[in-house]
């Protein structure tokens, strides 16, 4: 388990809060967001964490095994 100093708890206290979820998709629609994510997204971290979250979002939609399996084939492909 990870050990979050003080700060740290407070952060993810606000992060998962309907406040700070609200602030955070603001933030994301807005051009600097945007900005803010393309800029994340081109960089080597960027592409690996969001191969993490696509596929974590693909498990929790309601699609067959197989299109699941299609789309990680896909995003294997294109993702070294």
């Amino acid at each position: 388990m990870v050990k979050l100093d003080c700060m740290q708890g407070m952060i993810a206290g606000y992060i998962s809060s309907p406040k700070g979820q609200e602030a955070i998709r603001s933030y994301l629609a807005s051009p600097e967001g945007q900005k803010t994510l393309d800029t994340y997204l081109a960089t080597p971290e960027g592409q690996q964490m969001s191969r993490l979250v696509l596929m974590r979002a693909i498990d929790c939609l309601d699609v067959s095994s197989e299109t699941r399996g299609e789309i990680q084939r896909a995003l294997d492909r294109e993702c070294p």
